[in-house]
């Protein structure tokens, strides 16, 4: 499975897709939900909703860099059964 640059630039996109669409559900997600336990830990929420969306990014871009196959390969593995010693012979 090749990973050529059109693949990791797209790995990159999404995961700056989903980075910032997880860090915008969450802001909305805090601002419904904390202010009914207090309105001071409104603005620590939200740096911890900015920090789950960059530790995405970064993680998510890291994979599509260097992993083999990229985003694509990692996803294909986790539906993919293990092949046993048989099926790699073939």
């Amino acid at each position: 499975m090749t990973a050529g640059a059109f693949d990791k630039a797209f790995g990159v996109l999404l995961s700056a897709n989903i980075a910032a669409h997880s860090w915008i559900g969450l802001n909305y997600v805090a601002r419904d939900y904390v202010p009914k336990v207090s309105y001071a830990l409104l603005p620590p929420a939200r740096i911890l909703c900015a920090a789950v969306g960059a530790i995405t990014f970064f993680g998510m871009s890291r994979v599509a860099l260097s992993s083999p196959g990229g985003l694509k390969g990692c996803a294909k593995g986790l539906w993919s059964g293990k092949a046993t010693s048989e099926e790699k012979k073939k």
